[in-house]
């Protein structure tokens, strides 16, 4: 007879899934903190002891987030020894279980500048700083393979996976967002790689020196 699973989560934890999950699906201004503690099943004290506010649980929900892509890069997508295509077909192997999990409705930190206000307020500023932490993971990559323009192909691929979170939460097949996108990166890649070769090409089109011309 199989063991039952007796792993239990903390209050803390109960209440950043119950956040995470009721945030991304029914948006951050629709749920209150009744709903939040209902979803958890803890009490309305637990909730103040251990976050203080609604706004804290949801920078803890940005955070766990946060935490989830900073792994990606860290531990999966810089194995050592794999080359740029081998990591980009890594990231969209984690993207594709993300959108395809259960419970997955979106991006917390897109949906939650889609509900706020865009040019000023806490908020804005904790997902461009997240956009610009990805960013630096992205642009580490294509330096290492010494693409030209890499911070141009970054701010691409950046552009691109947002789509592709997007496009999954809205109904798309997970599966088959995550493989257009990843072909799309790829595209990129090559675009700028044949800009190395270009300019490779075009020295050597150059004659040699011939002296002074007096």
């Amino acid at each position: 007879m199989p063991r039952a699973n007796t792993t239990r989560r903390t209050p803390e934890m109960k209440l950043l899934l119950a956040a995470k999950r009721l945030f991304c699906k029914e948006g951050i201004h629709a749920t209150g903190v009744a709903r939040i503690i209902k979803e958890a099943g803890v009490s309305r004290k637990t909730l103040y002891e251990r976050y203080g506010s609604k706004d804290n649980l949801l920078r803890a929900v940005f955070a766990e987030e946060a935490a989830m892509w900073v792994g990606w890069f860290e531990k999966d997508v810089a194995r050592e020894g794999q080359g740029l295509d081998a990591q980009i077909n890594l990231l969209f192997d984690l993207l594709k279980s993300w959108f395809s999990g259960h419970g997955f409705y979106g991006c917390v930190f897109i949906n939650a500048v889609a509900e706020h206000e865009k040019q000023d307020g806490w908020i804005r500023d904790v997902a461009a700083n997240h956009r610009e932490r990805i960013n630096a993971f992205i642009e580490k990559m294509l330096e290492a393979e010494e693409l030209p323009e890499a911070r141009q192909a970054t701010e691409k691929i950046s552009f691109i996976i947002d789509g592709a979170i997007i496009a999954a939460m809205i109904g798309s097949s997970g599966d088959f967002v995550a493989d257009i996108a990843c072909a799309a990166c790829h595209d990129v890649i090559e675009a700028h790689r044949s800009q190395r070769h270009r300019s490779t090409s075009e020295l050597d089109g150059y004659p040699e020196p011939t002296g002074l011309v007096m």
